[in-house]
């Protein structure tokens, strides 16, 4: 008996010792209970399926067919929000870009309607809503009015693999750009290396630099292996120019990796590095519209989806590969990127600085 009680003692000490390292260690206390809370906000309040905004072009000149076909749709569909302009290329420019999801040439007899299939689940939205539309008009005895023949681009066949394996390629860039970029001065600090670094005569930027380049070849390594795996895998062709795509994602590669070592000098140690790394790209990740459509989030996520780099990447690259974007629309996606970046290298260099100032022991 006296065994007993001698070893629960031996436990409820080592159980009370655990938990006080547990509450000492604030960023690991912080894991543990700010996983769920952030993953409770995002799963409940953030993420819908339905999209709310479905944008449709028509391309007419009279206003009261606008008005007309906008009245049958919104009554389908509330979240349509119909802009028309005069020519059928005006349309599939815009649809191209991604401004718009369907292009309905009302000129045309039969109706035609040209739907962005790049995106398979939003596409759906938007053809039933015309279906819908149609039928109104059936019913109310207008049959020639009600022919729509729907026409998908840049998807034909509605596949998801062309959309998910596409948006692939910026996941696993954040998710390993920022990871390993976390580790470089953390990792110094644990070997008990990063005095030798701090006394050596590399300026703050030359260091920054020095610890970031690998990771760029890294990066375009990785991009490689996945446009090569999209092709011969899945047969997914980029439509696009390969110098936009790789220019774009030397950008953000950078922006990525700036701020993995800035999370770097704040981290005492390799694990804090990990978890700042982890806090980041779970909001990346849900609020970007790699698995959820990006429109069917509230407009406060959609305001945070706006200013992460991986939101403004994804739609450079599935613009690209699926349907062959031009110039000004990547340039236009890449200036969020570069401000994110430009921002995050700057405290990235005062976060050096500061460990330069106070020593690797902090």
């Amino acid at each position: 008996m006296s065994d007993a009680i001698s070893s629960l003692r031996r436990v409820a000490a080592l159980a009370i010792k655990e938990t006080l390292q547990i509450v000492r260690d604030r960023a690991t206390l912080g894991m543990l209970l700010g996983v769920p809370v952030l993953q409770l906000i995002l799963f409940g309040c953030a993420i819908e399926l339905t999209p709310k905004k479905l944008p449709v072009t028509l391309v007419t000149s009279s206003d009261a067919q606008v008005r007309r076909v906008e009245r049958l749709l919104v009554q389908v569909s509330p979240g349509i929000e119909i802009r028309h302009v005069a020519s059928l290329d005006d349309a599939l420019a815009e649809l191209r870009r991604g401004t718009t999801l369907l292009a309905a040439d009302l000129s045309a007899y039969p109706r035609v309607a040209y739907l962005d299939a790049s995106d398979p689940v939003t596409a759906s939205f938007v053809e039933h809503a015309v279906e819908r539309a149609a039928a109104s008009l059936a019913t109310a005895e207008e049959p020639g009015e009600s022919a729509v023949r729907i026409e998908p681009l840049f998807n034909p066949a509605r596949r998801t693999q062309p959309f998910l394996v596409s948006g692939l390629l910026g996941l696993i860039l954040s998710m390993t750009l920022v990871m390993m970029s976390a580790l470089t001065v953390a990792r110094e600090r644990e070997r008990g290396t990063l005095d030798g670094l701090l006394t050596s005569a590399a300026r703050p930027a030359e260091v920054w630099a020095g610890k970031i380049l690998p990771y760029v070849a890294l990066a375009a390594i990785q991009s490689t292996l996945v446009l090569i795996a999209a092709r011969l895998g899945f047969g997914i062709a980029v439509q696009g120019s390969l110098t936009l795509l790789y220019g774009a994602t030397l950008v953000f590669a950078i922006a990525n990796l700036s701020l993995g070592f800035m999370f770097s000098c704040l981290a005492r140690q390799q694990m804090q590095a990990m978890q700042m790394s982890f806090f980041f790209f779970l909001p990346s990740s849900l609020l970007s519209g790699f698995m959820f459509p990006f429109m069917a989030m509230p407009g406060w996520a959609q305001r945070i989806g706006e200013v992460l780099p991986l939101t403004h990447f994804l739609r450079i690259v599935r613009g690209i590969m699926l349907r062959g974007v031009d110039a000004a629309f990547v340039r236009g996606e890449l200036l969020p990127i570069a401000a994110f970046g430009i921002v995050v290298t700057l405290f990235s260099l005062l976060a050096w600085r500061r460990t330069v100032r106070y020593g690797g022991g902090r």
